[in-house]
């Protein structure tokens, strides 16, 4: 059926399925909302630095939301955003630097490009 025709790791673990399971039966699991912050991750949100020199792209989870907004806005929204998510049991991904963001990535990436062998 549908499942089997969904993409694995080598775990045999669908990544947006896991990530699915840890939000509340509050939110329907393909709300547009939703789907936004379970595919995105924030990263350094606290630096000033990379909030300027990234064009606010580390705070992904409201670039994502809200595209439009100008990304000074975001440090701003990050809290309510942050919030709202808890509220409908939505997870709100963030890693503490832009290195860590990116070894999680790759690991992800290497991990869904290994070929799975079929008995």
């Amino acid at each position: 059926g549908k499942e089997e025709r969904r993409p694995k790791n080598v775990r045999g673990e669908t990544p947006m399925l896991k990530t699915q399971e840890k939000m509340s039966q509050k939110t329907d699991l393909n709300d547009w909302a939703a789907v936004q912050c379970q595919t995105s991750v924030n990263w350094s949100v606290q630096s000033r630095f990379w909030n300027h020199f990234s064009g606010g792209l580390n705070h992904q989870i409201e670039h994502h939301l809200f595209p439009s907004i100008c990304h000074t806005n975001y440090v701003h929204i990050a809290d309510v955003v942050e919030d709202t998510c808890e509220e409908f049991g939505v997870p709100y991904q963030h890693e503490r630097s832009l290195g860590t963001a990116y070894r999680g990535m790759t690991r992800h990436l290497k991990a869904m490009g290994r070929e799975v062998k079929m008995d």
